[in-house]
């Protein structure tokens, strides 16, 4: 095949080169400050969707995942991969689909090592730049940001890759305490966790800022494991295919995903750009809720982040919806106006037709503090399910903006033991804590500090490194 047949990745904001799959896994932000995003969207044939009810979830990643890979690794390692990267997860489903009743379903995405959804995309993504690395004989420093899961996913993804080096930002004090320990706790000398004095937008503007610093990114071989890296939102794509194909009238389903950086849930739109059939995706968000009057306003502008009960919500720059503003318009130079105006004036407006593009297929709702409470109190004492917080969220959402005819799923992004604190006080009860989350509390931790300082940063990376 050809390299002109494989996809090539553009970015939203146009001046940067175009890629091909080996290249794109490694970035993050592209040289002009854009996403990276495929110049199309590959269809599945129907027959094939079809086809998916008889299959494992590997199985169907792979469908998923092919159509978006170019000829730098052939298929059967992609397979070898992908049965590496999910054969320690404690669920042989990986993400089971839980009937809640009739029309009510909870999509449990927290079965990997680390007991939330984002191990799905890195326990695939750290075998995959392994293998890459390997056959290059190339080293890699992976920088990321986390509001208080990709961290922990990212290293356990990476912390038997030889090599790489992984440095972690966590906004101090601002995750729950397991989130900080899984991350924390890991005695691998490639790992550096980092806490900066300041919240994770705070954190991810200075990802943005290193990765748009294109020498600094070279001379250090820096990659990206955000979800602004495009293979993580290919590999959360699959299980929007897998659970409609274990729900009868799938085409009636409301996913309703609780978001905070924008990835989980655009995930789902590509799928059915992809050719899934189902009704609508629902942003939920907390009192944080600057995606949801972006949606129902057009205008979307940052103001000061309340600290919650779900605290990955707690953002107010959701980097991926940059790229759904573009697939809305295809206009670069939009995207790239109205992202200088968001950096410089903390604000910018949608268009008419953005707004209407983007309402075809997403609504949107907050939730409140009570109201998580209430969910959390009514899963537990009906249905004897402990959900986590931003699950509770997910559900209270998705209720108001579902109807009598639709179909419920709820991505239960984290299991509550992340948050136990926060959920055993709720229920009066904490016999939903595992044994592996108990064992953190007697290991030490090993973390820096920081000073919310783009050159502090960079100077722990350079000590790193050196």
């Amino acid at each position: 095949m050809t390299e002109d047949k494989f996809i090539k990745y553009i970015s939203t904001r146009g001046d940067a080169d175009e890629l091909l799959f080996k290249d794109v896994i490694f970035e993050g932000l592209a040289s002009d400050g854009g996403l990276y995003l495929p110049e199309y969207w590959p269809k599945i044939n129907q027959t094939i969707i079809d086809s998916f009810a008889s299959m494992s979830y590997q199985e169907i990643a792979f469908h998923v995942f092919k159509p978006y890979i170019d000829d730098s690794i052939s298929d059967d390692k992609i397979r070898e991969i992908i049965e590496e990267s999910y054969k320690d997860f404690t669920n042989k489903n990986i993400t089971p689909v839980n009937k809640i009743s009739k029309n009510e379903y909870l999509l449990e995405l927290f079965y990997g090592p680390t007991y939330a959804f984002k191990d799905i995309a890195m326990q695939f993504i750290g075998r995959l730049m392994g293998y890459y690395l390997e056959i290059d004989k190339k080293n890699i420093n992976i920088l990321g940001a986390t509001s208080g899961d990709t961290g922990s996913a990212a290293i356990y993804g990476f912390e038997n890759i030889p090599s790489s080096n992984v440095f972690i930002l966590h906004p101090y004090n601002l995750i729950s305490s397991t989130q900080r320990k899984f991350m924390t706790t890991i005695n691998s000398d490639n790992v550096v966790n980092i806490a900066v004095k300041g919240n994770f937008d705070d954190c991810q503007r200075i990802i943005k800022e290193i990765f748009s610093d294109d020498d600094y990114k070279k001379s250090n071989n820096l990659g990206a494991i955000n979800s602004i890296n495009w293979a993580r939102i290919m590999c959360q794509i699959t299980y929007y295919f897998y659970s409609a194909s274990r729900i009868e009238n799938s085409e009636n389903i409301v996913y309703s995903v609780p978001t905070g950086n924008f990835g989980d849930i655009l995930a789902g739109y590509i799928s059915k750009r992809m050719g899934l059939k189902f009704k609508k995706l629902n942003i939920a968000t907390n009192e944080n809720n600057i995606l949801d009057i972006a949606l129902k306003s057009g205008e979307h502008t940052i103001k000061s982040v309340v600290s919650t009960s779900s605290p990955s919500i707690d953002i107010q720059v959701s980097s991926n919806f940059e790229r759904l503003i573009y697939d809305s318009c295809k206009d670069s130079s939009y995207v790239k106006k109205i992202m200088n105006n968001l950096k410089k004036e903390g604000t910018f407006s949608l268009t008419n037709e953005c707004q209407t593009y983007i309402s075809r297929y997403f609504t949107s709702d907050s939730a409140s503090e009570d109201e998580v409470k209430e969910i959390i109190l009514e899963y537990y004492s009906k249905y004897n399910i402990t959900l986590d917080p931003h699950t509770a969220v997910g559900v209270a959402c998705g209720r108001k903006q579902s109807s009598s005819e639709d179909i419920l799923v709820t991505l239960s992004t984290a299991h509550p033991a992340k948050f136990k604190e926060t959920v055993s006080e709720i229920i009066s009860d904490d016999s939903f804590v595992t044994e592996k989350v108990r064992m953190l509390e007697k290991q030490e931790e090993r973390m820096i500090i920081a000073d919310n300082d783009v050159n502090e940063i960079k100077n722990i990376i350079n000590e790193t490194v050196s």
